[in-house]
């Protein structure tokens, strides 16, 4: 980062408005923690920019919330999520000196919402799960020979003995009168 964006990042939380720059500055820490944007002013500038057009058009919160939609058209889904919630924590947190912003503050509440659900994976089907886990043992078991000689030798014979009933046929017990295989027979009397 050059000492010009520094500078650009700064004056975003050094005004006169305490609430403001805490509230910035805070909202900043989150934008570089997530690295969701290309850079750390595109959210600040958006943001910045979304509290003014609810300012300047309180008496028409359609056309408020409009005007910050449209600018975050080219942003992906967590972005879009990113700055509603943003957004309408500080709607939520401050107090505008004449400006009643509440009608605004439920549209993005509503826009949030929808968001979110749209982030939420759609949930699988079982056969979807089943594949995905046939995958993943397959996998597995290709790395098997490697994964193997990597343990201590009790922890492979431990494995080994865990594995050995799914590839082995079950053995019968023996009788010593009857031999390996023999099924007891209800006529057999002793």
């Amino acid at each position: 980062m050059t000492i010009k964006q520094i500078e650009t990042l700064e004056s975003y939380f050094k005004t006169e408005n305490e609430h403001w720059n805490g509230f910035v500055f805070e909202m900043l820490g989150e934008v570089l923690e997530q690295g969701l944007f290309d850079t750390p002013e595109q959210p600040l500038n958006i943001f910045s920019n979304a509290i003014d057009y609810f300012l300047n058009n309180a008496e028409s919160p359609l056309k408020a919330v409009k005007l910050f939609t449209d600018e975050l058209k080219k942003l992906d889904g967590k972005q879009k999520l990113f700055l509603f919630e943003w957004v309408h924590k500080y709607l939520m947190n401050t107090e505008f000196e004449g400006k009643d912003l509440i009608e605004i503050a439920q549209l993005l509440q509503r826009h949030k919402t929808r968001l979110r659900n749209e982030q939420k994976p759609s949930q699988p089907m079982v056969k979807d799960i089943r594949e995905s886990l046939k995958g993943i043992i397959q996998k597995e078991f290709e790395k098997l020979p490697e994964t193997l000689q990597k343990l201590e030798p009790m922890q492979r014979l431990n494995i080994i003995c865990k594995l050995a009933p799914f590839i082995l046929p079950k053995v019968e017990s023996v009788d010593s009168e009857r031999g390996e295989y023999s099924t007891p027979s209800y006529f057999d009397f002793d």
